[in-house]
């Protein structure tokens, strides 16, 4: 799935990083993130150099490594959309609850992006598997995320509508005819003089 996920990313503007579900390892990691430009075979190298550690425990791993990992601090800018795809064959075993990570996750970034690619529920996978991604699927639908199937053969949709979903507006809109002299542009509540827009 990993080169239909990074085909769905747009030509530029974006870094990604994979990372292990092993809260304790990703402390260490210290991988360049991929750019535009990098391809297929650039990301399943990276894939390759995950150290996969021990420990399912998504949520502690991405809270450790934006919040403890000084590498990653040096590369993710804090004013960027976040986007966390978490892929896992089994249940989130952190330690804090989803609740918890909803609320870290809330506050992580003003426009972030939840998707899952994990076990569904018996009566609804595609293979049989005894630990389906329940705490994932919660936190995901809490951000109306997409969940998607780890048996599926294509994981490219939760890239797709993730990117969809954060792509800068350049219109709006409107329901009403405007006056257009009285037509005003405020950022963080300060009028933008008209020339500038």
């Amino acid at each position: 799935g990993i080169e239909a996920m990074l085909n769905e990313l747009p030509e530029s503007g974006w870094r990604l990083n994979m990372i292990s579900a092993d809260p304790n390892s990703v402390l260490f990691d210290q991988q360049f993130p991929l750019v535009p430009g990098d391809d297929a075979m650039d990301a399943k190298e990276m894939y390759m150099k995950i150290y996969p550690g021990t420990l399912e425990a998504g949520f502690d791993a991405i809270m450790n490594y934006m919040d403890y990992n000084s590498y990653a601090q040096s590369w993710i800018r804090p004013d960027a959309s976040l986007l966390v795809v978490l892929v896992s064959d089994e249940d989130d075993q952190s330690i804090v609850s989803v609740e918890e990570f909803e609320d870290w996750y809330s506050l992580a970034r003003p426009q972030r992006f939840l998707a899952s690619i994990v076990q569904f529920l018996p009566a609804d996978a595609l293979c049989t598997n005894p630990s389906p991604g329940v705490r994932y699927m919660e936190a995901t639908n809490y951000f109306n995320g997409v969940i998607v199937d780890i048996c599926s053969t294509d994981w490219s949709k939760g890239i797709r509508d993730a990117e969809a979903s954060i792509e800068p507006y350049d219109s709006w809109n409107l329901r009403r005819e405007p006056v257009e002299e009285t037509l005003a542009v405020l950022i963080d509540g300060a009028p933008l003089p008209q020339n500038q827009w």
